[in-house]
């Protein structure tokens, strides 16, 4: 029987201990839900972020592909013998717009220009900026830009965007030779491979204007000789630009480039190729040259706020999309056909470039090989083969012939995007 004063004795094996109770059941059961609760709302909340983010850069994404592809069809679109066929007064008025307005942003909202307002990322804006970097740029991006809207009234949309392809072979090729960049086999053959698709490309043209391939290989020239002067004396002094202070930097020094350009034209060597409008012209088309400059200068917001807000590989991905739209709208919108021989061409060049951009922009992932490579980026490390053996890593060097081909010479930051990808 049970002793007198209310003490038990346990029940059990003679020298095992009694767990330990809590003193007060209830509260402890009361802080799990809690925890539990704020757990849920912490996931809660990080699925939501990741949703939005996710809204706010396929938004982005999709905006920076239909603005290009709507300012490159307007471009064709206008520059044409029964409509508005005067190519330097055209990008005389994009850059008389884009620099307005980006200065009227710039005092609006500083903070979308990084490079100029952040403390960390922040240029100094001199003369040696002016007369030694941006100066130089604006002559070769205001030839390019002429040449290039110049082409349209010779050429079809499709057929020059697929020669603007071959761009990352010219600017490796001026990289070597200014010593910008290491040789590398790898890199090598991907460009063997993209100059092939674009010969297809050239090969299969149904309706080939030989001055319009003159015309646009000339601003690619242009182009890629930018591209390397761009890395050569920004880049390699450390002053990288983000896409909208690029903009209001060099934008009006071409705008006075082409107004030069334009009094040349009007009075001094008036030339059949590079027509200048009559004010009849000027009055008669006045509305759509207002929007076709509103479009160009809402490209330079969209890809600044892209490059902002996406990864590497959104951009990368939006901008091989981006280009077949290009050429996808000339057929659908504007007419144009295009053989078989170029449609596939064109698949081909995409796709070796999507290779290369990635190779250059994640080295280390690409180790054991192009296939390992590209599962490990595209989904992950996980997903990756662990059986190939691992290659030994390439030589450091700079890189300016492939993602950075219109990048890291302009944008300020670390993902290496476009920054003068308007136009």
């Amino acid at each position: 029987s049970a002793p007198v004063g209310g003490s038990t004795t346990a029940v059990g094996p003679p020298n095992e201990a009694m767990p330990d109770l809590p003193a007060n059941p209830s509260s402890s059961v009361s802080s799990g839900l809690v925890a539990a609760q704020r757990l849920a709302d912490s996931g809660s909340s990080q699925l939501a972020e990741n949703v939005t983010r996710a809204l706010v850069v396929g938004g982005l994404g999709l905006a920076y592909i239909a603005t290009s592809t709507a300012l490159i069809a307007y471009n064709k679109y206008l520059i044409n013998l029964d409509r508005f066929p005067f190519s330097v007064p055209l990008v005389l008025i994009h850059a008389v717009f884009c620099s307005c307005l980006s200065s009227v942003l710039f005092l609006v909202k500083p903070s979308l220009f990084p490079s100029l307002t952040d403390p960390e990322n922040k240029v100094d804006v001199d003369r040696g900026l002016i007369f030694k970097g941006a100066l130089p740029i604006a002559l070769l991006f205001s030839g390019q830009l002429v040449l290039s809207n110049t082409a349209y009234l010779h050429s079809s949309v499709a057929f020059l965007q697929m020669m603007k392809e071959a761009n990352l072979a010219l600017v490796y090729t001026f990289s070597l030779a200014a010593a910008l960049e290491r040789f590398n086999w790898r890199s090598a053959w991907l460009l063997v491979a993209v100059l092939a698709a674009t010969t297809m490309t050239i090969h299969g043209e149904l309706h080939f204007s030989s001055t319009g391939f003159m015309f646009q290989g000339t601003s690619q020239l242009f182009e890629s000789t930018k591209i390397v002067l761009q890395a050569m004396l920004l880049s390699s002094h450390g002053r990288k630009l983000d896409a909208l202070a690029y903009v209001l930097l060099v934008m009006p020094l071409c705008a006075i480039i082409l107004s030069a350009m334009l009094l040349v034209l009007v009075y001094v060597w008036p030339n059949m190729h590079l027509m200048t409008p009559t004010m009849a012209d000027l009055i008669t088309w006045w509305p759509h040259l207002l929007v076709n400059a509103v479009v160009a200068f809402a490209l330079n917001v969209v890809v600044a706020l892209f490059v902002k807000h996406s990864s590497a590989v959104s951009f990368i991905l939006a901008g091989i999309l981006k280009d077949a739209m290009i050429v996808l709208s000339g057929v659908m919108f504007l007419s144009e056909v295009i053989s078989i021989m170029q449609g596939v061409g064109f698949a081909l060049q995409l796709a070796f470039i999507l290779v290369y951009t990635l190779v250059k922009t994640f080295p280390d992932k690409f180790e054991r090989g192009i296939v390992p490579g590209l599962i490990a980026v595209l989904l992950g490390e996980a997903y990756a083969p662990k059986l190939l053996p691992a290659l030994p890593a390439p030589a450091p060097g700079k890189d300016y012939g492939a993602l950075e081909a219109a990048t890291s010479a302009l944008k300020g930051g670390e993902k290496g995007r476009s920054s003068d990808a308007a136009y």
